[in-house]
C-alpha cells in the first residue's frame, strides 16, 4: 500500500522490551518515502505511540565534508 501511495497516515506503536535481535520494520527494499511525524505520545508504561504521513520521495543532501578532514 505504501508503494502505490495508498497509506494516508503510519502509526507505530514501539514497546519498550529487549528480547535480542527481532525482525526489521521495513525490508532493506522497497519504496523510499519520507515521512513527517504528526504526533508523539508516550503511555505510562513507556509505550511510545507515533503517528506519520508520508510526504512522498526523500530528497538526499551530499555531504560536501572531505572524509580526510573527519577525526
Amino acid at each position: 500500500m505504501l508503494a502505490n501511495d495508498l497509506v494516508d497516515q503510519l502509526d507505530l506503536l514501539t514497546y519498550p522490551v529487549v528480547v535480542g535481535q527481532g525482525t526489521r520494520l521495513f525490508p532493506d527494499s522497497g519504496p523510499n518515502v519520507a515521512l513527517e511525524l504528526i504526533s508523539s505520545r508516550t503511555t505510562s508504561r513507556g509505550i511510545t505511540i507515533q503517528s506519520y504521513r508520508p510526504l512522498g520521495r526523500p530528497e538526499y543532501v551530499t555531504s560536501t565534508v572531505d572524509p580526510e578532514d573527519v577525526f
